[in-house]
């Protein structure tokens, strides 16, 4: 799986849930351009955050790693 495809599965989870990347950002303790790299794939996500993510979001895990 490329970092882009996991990207834009939290694009999309936070999408539905009609959040911002700020608000997302806020909720996770991390700044807005921290989802921005990791909605773009630009960055290595930590399973600390991949947790605090699909908590905020009220999904699992594996949803964020479909392709």
């Amino acid at each position: 799986m490329k970092f882009e495809t996991f990207g834009l599965n939290v694009a999309k989870e936070r999408m539905k849930k009609n959040l911002s990347a700020y608000e997302l950002s806020l909720r996770i303790g991390k700044d807005a351009s921290y989802i921005n790299k990791l909605e773009n794939g630009k960055i290595n996500v930590s399973l600390k955050m991949i947790l605090a993510i699909c908590e905020e979001l009220q999904i699992k895990v594996i949803d964020l790693f479909k392709e």
